[in-house]
């Protein structure tokens, strides 16, 4: 019978080679509402800025093919990214707030003509998703700070 025994160098050793292993392994992995309100921001801020530089592209009052089919690219992955979104249902504070901010976030830059209608289908689509079975439960004091996150953005005044 032959006992090996455990040195200091062997344990270290043996750390060295498994930590790696071991940390990737256990790991737990992020949040799927959180990663897809992110995909989403991402989405919606590379629309946005495809509109801005749409503006400026223009020649004559026509875009090119090429750049108006990129503007329909990123107009299709920031729908597919909501739908993605709109398909989840938060189940920790974590993601129910990042949702709260992110739904917030997109009525800041709704236009100041139609504020007021997309604070309200903010507010409804926010109520749908926190209705359904297993949401992370708002009590009266979140409605409250969400309604006042989603206040309408007053339109800038002119000079």
């Amino acid at each position: 019978m032959s006992f090996h025994a455990m040195t200091r160098r062997g344990l270290f050793g043996g750390a060295l080679l498994l930590g790696p292993l071991l940390r990737t392994g256990m790991a737990t992995p992020p949040d799927p509402m959180l990663v897809t309100i992110r995909l989403s921001e991402a989405a919606d801020k590379a629309h946005r800025a495809a509109g801005l530089l749409s503006a400026a592209r223009m020649a004559g009052g026509v875009l090119s093919p090429e750049w108006r089919a990129h503007r329909i690219e990123t107009a299709r992955a920031r729908c597919a990214a909501r739908i993605a979104l709109h398909g989840l249902t938060p189940t920790t504070r974590e993601a129910a707030i990042a949702l709260v901010r992110y739904t917030g976030d997109r009525v800041s830059h709704a236009h100041h003509t139609n504020a007021n209608g997309a604070r309200r289908a903010a507010l409804r689509r926010l109520r749908e998703v926190f209705a359904r079975p297993g949401a992370y439960p708002l009590d009266r004091d979140a409605w409250v700070s969400v309604a006042a996150s989603l206040a309408p953005v007053q339109p800038i005044p002119a000079d």
